[in-house]
């Protein structure tokens, strides 16, 4: 069976906080060799320097004007149009299964043209914001929202947090307690939800259903 391949993208303007330990969770699921990794930045800066660091291979992308959290839904299209057209390029020459959006500005300028291209897409939501309109559509067609922590996923919107997953690290189990155990349920929690997203119908229930 192929392993799936997941696409990483970075835009510089996402940068936070939490960055560097979000590549570190990418360096634990390429180390597992469970999935194949793609990694993009949209330019070089401080996302670039991680995974540099980090020893994790990157293409840059570059996308000119990167879509904000608070931008109007028109202002979002017509940064869209502008900058997009290396994305399309870019599913065109990969194989790309899942996008896994590291933060929401990620989402905003990847999203659409994951969505175009067919491809399933989720976002890790590292902070409680007001959302945009078009965030918010984005939210709607995400697979799947990680909040970082309980009290990410209690901010947000209720009809966001209802289908919402609590990323491994925001757990609280007891495998989060040793470093060991909790790399390797990082390491099941991202590639088992990225296989949940690319299962295959079974076409006997389907059949049985039609025959009933």
């Amino acid at each position: 069976m192929n392993k799936l391949t997941i696409l990483y993208p970075f835009i510089e303007d996402g940068y936070n906080k939490h960055t560097e330990s979000f590549i570190e969770e990418i360096l634990w699921i390429q180390k597992s060799r469970r999935v194949d990794t793609l990694i993009t930045v949209d330019r070089k800066g401080r996302s670039s320097d991680l995974l540099r660091k980090a020893g994790l291979s990157y293409e840059e992308i570059p996308f000119s004007k990167p879509v904000g959290t608070k931008d109007f839904y028109f202002t979002a299209l017509f940064k869209l149009m502008r900058s997009s057209l290396p994305l399309f390029f870019y599913f065109r020459s990969h194989k790309v299964n899942v996008v896994h959006c590291p933060d929401l500005i990620s989402l905003l300028c990847w999203g659409n043209t994951a969505k175009m291209n067919r491809v399933r897409f989720i976002v890790s939501l590292q902070d409680a914001e007001k959302f945009s309109h078009y965030t918010s559509l984005m939210l709607v067609d995400a697979s799947r929202l990680v909040c970082r922590t309980e009290d990410v996923r209690n901010k947000i919107p209720a009809r966001f947090s209802v289908s919402s997953l609590l990323s491994p690290l925001g757990q609280n189990i007891p495998e989060n307690l040793n470093k060991e155990s909790m790399r390797k349920n990082t390491v099941d929690f991202w590639t088992e939800l990225y296989a949940s997203l690319n299962k295959k119908p079974d076409l006997n229930k389907i059949t049985g259903l039609l025959n009933k």
